[in-house]
């Protein structure tokens, strides 16, 4: 037996409504994001091909090798006490202190670079305040900057928090108070606002009279000041 087209229509109508069962999310990132966020771990080979490299430049490179070496000890001591997870002041010390040590290199390859040269450039107190003053400036960069820039923040943020103040003040003058419905007010527009309908309800005082010693005197009438004088005897 066929079935009308209103009946068919009125399946498919059904069936489009009916709740579909759960399927697993489909993973997009083809793979390029394993291990839920995890960094990616480097293979073996990696680490081979870096030690063999580190092992040639020492090999051939051996005097400055002792040179950066030495020079970069203010790093490890930096690395030592450093206790944050991502290692700012290490990595901030490790730059400068690198490019002081980088001077007295430059020193070693434009002579002549043997041993004798590199113990000579390590024995000179000037080298040294060269590597450490600046090591030292990594540390003033690292006690010194993040405050500023906080600093910074604060102002910047303080300047937009006004200039938010004064546009919502510029809509209350325009559109009245109700434009802020359920924002709360700040002190100043408090004082300004003055009382409302609501602190009055939540006074007593303030629908019996002016206040605890005027509310029983401004709350009677005239007949009830004749009721007083009648029972003091001042009417007969």
């Amino acid at each position: 037996m066929a079935r009308s087209p209103d009946n068919q229509l009125v399946d498919e109508i059904g069936s489009a409504r009916a709740p579909q069962p759960a399927t697993a999310p489909v993973n997009r990132d083809n793979g390029k994001n394993k291990g839920g966020g995890a960094k990616k771990k480097r293979s073996a080979g990696y680490y081979t091909i870096i030690m063999a490299f580190s092992c040639l430049i020492c090999l051939f490179f051996y005097e400055t090798v002792i040179l950066l070496a030495v020079g970069m000890l203010p790093t490890g001591v930096a690395h030592l006490i450093d206790t944050h997870p991502r290692r700012y002041a290490t990595k901030t010390v490790a730059w400068t202190n690198l490019a002081g040590a980088l001077i007295i290199a430059f020193e070693l390859w434009g002579g002549d670079v043997s041993l004798t040269s590199t113990f000579e450039l390590l024995g000179d107190p000037m080298n040294w305040i060269i590597m450490l003053g600046a090591a030292g400036v990594g540390w003033g960069i690292h006690f010194v900057v993040p405050g500023m820039v906080l600093r910074y923040l604060d102002l910047s943020l303080d300047m937009r928090r006004k200039s938010i103040k004064e546009g919502q003040k510029d809509l209350e003058k325009e559109w009245g108070m109700d434009v802020r419905k359920a924002a709360p007010l700040d002190e100043l527009a408090v004082v300004e606002a003055g009382p409302t309908a609501d602190d009055d309800d939540d006074n007593p005082d303030a629908l019996n009279g002016n206040g605890n010693g005027n509310g029983n005197g401004n709350g009677l009438d005239n007949g009830d000041y004749g009721a007083i004088d009648g029972k003091t005897g001042t009417g007969g």
